[in-house]
């Protein structure tokens, strides 16, 4: 059998092919990246939320929209904390790492939220000196709260402020609620209360904390 003279620059042709296919398939996968991690940094630095990121995302917080006002996202008057600090992490009775305490995010009429943090809104005044309501929420999930890793009625949250002082929480309800459902704490207006909203749009619930105040502590650094 004869071999055919054009078949090794065939060959080479094919391979040059594939790999000129592979090299912008590399280049293209590599583009995607760096636009993908430019996108993230853009919301993480201005934030605001973008298609297809999820560095923010949006929460429903209307559970709690006929209870309590929520102010909308700014930094607060250093007396709106009360007498023991701005909260800044969050332990959890069941956790050795704490959960940290960021300011809130608003995009127009949406409230946003990073994939692993508590974000702080006080929608009422210092009590007694104690910081009034302590209202966090967050995107549900393994690394915040989801119905897998809630606390039980009694166990106590610690929140630590900047200025070493701990406010110890005693949790009163810890339950999962369509995000449908108003939610009307126990709030006598007396004591400081721990509201903890944590949105799962895909399921469409809230997993949500009420905790009174017990006690505050000073913290040895």
């Amino acid at each position: 059998m004869k071999r055919l003279k054009h078949s090794k620059p065939v060959k080479q042709h094919q391979r040059h092919r594939a790999f000129f296919i592979l090299r912008a398939a590399a280049l293209g996968c590599c583009g995607l990246m760096s636009a993908f991690l430019l996108m993230s940094g853009y919301e993480s630095v201005f934030s605001r939320s973008l298609p297809l990121v999820h560095t923010l995302a949006g929460v429903n917080l209307d559970a709690f929209n006929k209870v309590y006002s929520l102010p909308k996202a700014a930094q607060y008057p250093s007396g709106y904390y009360g007498n023991f600090g701005k909260p800044e992490t969050l332990k959890l009775p069941t956790r050795s790492l704490r959960l940290n305490i960021a300011p809130a995010i608003q995009q127009g009429p949406t409230w946003l939220a990073r994939a692993n943090t508590l974000h702080l809104l006080i929608p009422q005044p210092p009590r007694d000196g104690n910081i009034g309501v302590t209202f966090l929420y967050c995107r549900a999930g393994f690394r915040t709260l989801n119905d897998q890793n809630l606390p039980n009625a009694g166990d106590n949250l610690f929140i630590d402020t900047d200025t070493s002082w701990r406010y110890v929480f005693k949790v009163l309800n810890a339950k999962l609620y369509p995000e449908s459902q108003p939610y009307v704490p126990a709030d006598s207006g007396s004591t400081s209360k721990l509201l903890i909203d944590c949105n799962d749009a895909g399921q469409h619930v809230n997993v949500i904390i009420e905790a009174t105040l017990l006690s505050v502590q000073g913290v040895i650094q």
